[in-house]
């Protein structure tokens, strides 16, 4: 099962979890477990929603794998500052 939930404060956040935004945790487990504040949705491996809190508009991994979309933004990447770039900061005696 996948699931998107809030955890309790100051837990143990499950391996392969992803962070969604606003306190909500998107992940795999067998059964919900009992660091769970609130659960939010419940989706099965192939993609189809069981449980779904009124609201709810974030998608898990499960639902964005089975559209074909990445489960994740690629990191972002910070390009090192060139030469030129280092000169501009220096200021000249």
């Amino acid at each position: 099962m996948n699931y998107l939930a809030t955890l309790v404060h100051m837990c143990h956040i499950p391996l392969g979890s992803i962070y969604r935004g606003a306190g909500k945790f998107n992940f795999s487990a067998d059964k919900l477990p009992d660091i769970c504040k609130e659960k939010l949705k419940e989706v099965k491996a192939d993609g189809t929603v069981l449980f779904t809190k009124p609201g709810e508009k974030e998608k898990t991994s499960a639902e964005l794998k089975k559209e074909g979309k990445p489960i994740s933004n690629p990191p972002i990447t910070v390009n090192p500052t060139t030469e030129k770039d280092k000169d501009k900061d220096k200021v000249k005696p």
